[in-house]
Parts: C-alpha cells; structure tokens; sequence
C-alpha cells in the first residue's frame, strides 16, 4: 500500500523557533548529465576537483572529462555508475564536501542510544507538546521497522504542530494523511490511537520510501524523501532542524548519526507487515452499501483495497481503481495510458473509446456494472446489512483516493468502515488535550491498586457502559503491538480508568 498521494501537499507551521536550517544543497539541485550546462554544472565540478578529482576547467560544461570525474566517484561510493548526477549522486557530493548533515543522514538506522524515551519524552515536555508520553511509541516503531526514531519525532512536530493540530487532536492523525488543502479537517484519516499512528508511520515510510527499489526510494534520507513525499522544497531542511534540537537536547549531535552513503551493513527490520490496532469485544452493526446491498468483505486488507468499487470513476477520480482500469484499458484496446491513478481527459477518452467498443452509454464513465464485468469478475461476499457484527481489528487503508479505517469483522474478514457503525467503541480523551497531561493510567480493578497500561489521550476503547462506578469506567482493551504490558499483541484486557482522568466520547 502507498499513501504517498493521501499526504497533506505542505506541512503546518511550526510552532517552535529552531536552529538554523541544516544544508540541503542535494535536494535543491537538479539532475543533470554529459552535455549539460549552468550553474549546477559549476557546482558539481568544483565538489569534484575539491576531491581532487579532475574535470578539467571549472566551465559549467558537463563535458568528458567531468564524465569520466563523476563515474569515478560514483564507483568510490558505490552508487550506480552511469554518469549521471541525480539526488544520490548530489547526496553522496554534500556528505563528502560538506560534511555530516541530519538532511543525509540514513534513515534506515536507529538514532544514538541518548535518543529514548526517557529523552524523548524531556523533549516534548519541555516543548509543551501533548505527544509527551509517546516517547516510548517512537522508540517501538524504531525497533519494528527500523526506521530512525529521532526521524519520526521531528517529522510529527512539523506535521502536527507538535501535537496541537486539529487533526491531530480530532484525529490522532499526526502525519496529515488525507488532509487534502481543499478540505482537510473532513478528509483527513482518523486513526484509533496517536501510538498506532507512529507505528503506521513508520511502516509506510520503511517499505516505500527507504527501501531501495520501492516505489517512492530515491535515497534513504530526508533529501532522498523530499523529491516524492512533499511539494515543499523546505520539507526536509525543516525536519533536520528539528532533528537537530532533540539531538541537542539529548547532548548529541548530528556526527553521532550515520550518513548516506556508508558501507554499514543494514540491519532488516523485525516486520514488513503493516500494523493493526486490536479491539476487545467491539461491536458494530454494517450499513447498505449502495452497490453491493450488503457490506461486501475480504480476506485481506490489500484486496479489500484493490477490489472493492467505491463509486463511479470518472473525470477527477484517483486511487488504486483507477490504475486498474487504466491498465486494462492498456490490455484490451492499446490505449497508451500512463497508469498513475488519475482519471484526467485521456482516461476518459480511453473509457469511451472501450464503451463504443462494446456498445455501451458513451460518457466515459467507469460504472459499478462495468467494473464487476471487466476489472473484478469473481464473486465478492457480503455480510447483510443491519447485521451485528464483532470488530477485532483496526488497520488504516484507503476507500478510492479517502484515507479510512478498515475493520475486520471476525469469522468473516475485512470491510471500509464507512459501512458499518460502531455502537460501544469510545474515544477517550483527558480533559485539557493540548496540555502535556495527557497519559491515561488504566487500573486492573475499581480501588487503582495495580496498574496494568498508559493509554494515551485520543486512545479507542470498548465499554459496554458510559456509567461510572465510584468513580472509574470499565473499559476492555488489547494489547498492542506497542505496548509495553508484556502481553502478547491482541490480548484482551478489562481495566477501569478514573474520570477525573478522562472522559468517553462514542465513536461511530
């Protein structure tokens, strides 16, 4: 799965002032290659010959003997020798000349161990941040994905307005995934704890961003990022800023941090599977889907994805659905579609080339007949609607181009969750949310003689009464994959949580 569409197109501002921005000389200089001419031609012959490679006259003019200067280095530094100066190239030149830098550092690494929770945790407190308590998320998501922690901590900051956004706050959507410009308090994703964000974010960023030949890898770094992940040139100067005042706070620096590229050997991560959030007992009753009539549900999450028509798909239509028509369109008639997603003038041309084809309605117009007879033929199973189902995990997924929970009922599999509404699963939130106060003891009976878990303010919780007694709600609960309980992930859990602590809100 690929969320990189789904990403706010720029980053809130910034609510702290931090240090001076970090170099990002790789990130703002452009591709070029034998016969190319101009200032960045000028740039890289002078990093060369600074390296006591020779190119001859520092004349702007990428001619042979810069050529062969570029294939050398290239070759000393392992990178793909074709001569061409692309992002990894300029990354490897701004390492070698302009020494270590939080923009090329390797991500794929874990931060220096004074990067803990213990820091981390100091360093959104004193920042006045709600995310304080998440320290140990952070550190969890580094371990199961390898991806660096610090990384993952500045990249919220800057996303979420260091946890004070309204999506944040509304959302537990500390990435902006989905906040589309034009709408995105409503299109934002909701997810169900701000823990299990950290861990999503971590998964997305490991397997499409970092890992070489996935699909958005240009290097593993911020400037390696910047070039597919966000519009704003500033994206990754930003967040080695940031990365360098938790660095700072923590008594490092950035020459503590592996840069990119080394001859270090990569350690794999624990899991390439993406996270799900466990619930306990959650219950729900599914809702008429317009096409299927029932609540259509499958085996996995990615088919579910894949599969699934989430409306008609026409001018200005994105998502997974698209790119399968347009590469059956491709299939079947030669169309020449480049197969990007998204439904423009030549998709539709294409569609209506396809309906004269087969004597159908000309308006270029993928319809829920069309996709059941050419894209997904086989029969998809529903669960009828009004049926009270049982709901034992949340993963984050996406309807069409919208970011959105999915559930998976048990004994059936998994379905959008815009078709089903829960009827016991509540938010709990404590009472000043943008304070750092915001972790929420659970207790493992009414008199709070054992604590058995910290939940985090924005947590999803089952409870089959929002009725207090003496004071405490009961709550069932799961063990998570973040979870520092000791329990097996998915473990259910009954717990009682004070309401001087938080409060519950339904969620539907």
């Amino acid at each position: 799965m690929n969320f990189k569409k789904l990403l706010a197109a720029s980053s809130v501002p910034m609510l702290l002032t931090v240090a001076a921005p970090v170099a990002v000389y790789a990130q703002t200089e452009p591709t070029i290659s034998y016969g190319s001419v101009g200032s960045a031609v000028t740039t890289l012959q002078k990093d060369l010959k600074s390296l006591g490679y020779s190119v001859g006259p520092i004349d702007g003019d990428f001619g042979p003997k810069t050529l062969s200067a570029v294939k050398s280095f290239q070759q000393a530094h392992k990178l793909t020798v074709d001569g061409v100066v692309g992002p990894q190239t300029w990354s490897a030149l701004q390492s070698a000349t302009h020494g270590a830098s939080f923009t090329n550092v390797d991500l794929r690494y874990s931060a220096p161990s004074d990067i803990n929770t213990k820091t981390i945790n100091s360093f959104l407190s004193k920042n006045g941040s709600p995310m304080n308590g998440l320290g140990q998320s952070f550190m969890n998501a580094q371990s199961t994905y390898g991806v660096d922690a610090n990384y993952l901590v500045s990249h919220a900051i800057l996303e979420s307005a260091w946890g004070k956004s309204q999506i944040a706050l509304a959302k537990n959507n500390l990435f902006g995934y989905g906040a589309y410009d034009s709408n995105p308090g409503d299109d934002a994703g909701m997810f169900p704890s701000d823990s299990y964000a950290i861990m999503f974010q971590a998964w997305e960023v490991r397997n499409n961003y970092l890992n070489p030949g996935s699909s958005e890898y240009v290097t593993p770094t911020l400037t390696g990022m910047n070039v597919h992940y966000a519009t704003d040139p500033n994206w990754a100067s930003s967040i080695g800023s940031l990365m360098n005042e938790l660095a700072s706070s923590a008594g490092g620096n950035v020459n503590q941090y592996q840069q990119y590229p080394s001859t270090a050997i990569v350690s794999q991560p624990k899991s390439n599977a993406e996270p799900v959030y466990y619930v306990n007992g959650a219950a729900g009753t599914t809702q008429q889907n317009p096409y299927y009539g029932g609540v259509p549900y499958f085996s996995s999450l990615s088919d579910g994805m894949s599969d699934m028509f989430f409306g008609p798909l026409q001018n200005g239509s994105s998502g997974s659905g698209v790119s399968k028509v347009q590469r059956y369109l491709n299939q079947q008639i030669g169309a020449g579609l480049t197969v990007d997603g998204q439904y423009g003038p030549a998709t539709a041309a294409a569609v209506k080339k396809f309906e004269a084809k087969h004597g159908l309605k000309q308006d270029g117009v993928w319809s829920f007949a069309m996709w059941t007879k050419y894209i997904y033929t086989a029969s998809t199973p529903t669960v009828p609607a009004g049926s009270s189902v049982e709901i034992d995990q949340i993963a984050q997924g996406m309807a069409g181009a919208y970011v959105v929970p999915w559930y998976h009922i048990a004994g059936e599999g998994w379905v959008d969750s815009q078709y089903v509404k829960l009827t016991n699963v509540y938010r709990l939130t404590v009472a000043n949310p943008t304070s750092t106060n915001t972790s929420i003891p659970v207790y493992s009976s009414s008199d709070k003689s054992q604590q058995i878990e910290t939940l985090h303010s924005g947590d999803f919780v089952v409870a089959n009464s929002t009725q207090a007694s003496n004071g405490m709600y009961e709550i069932q609960l799961s063990a998570q994959m973040s979870d520092a309980s000791g329990q097996a992930a998915g473990t259910p859990m009954t717990g009682y949580v004070s309401t001087s602590t938080a409060k519950m809100t339904a969620q539907h």
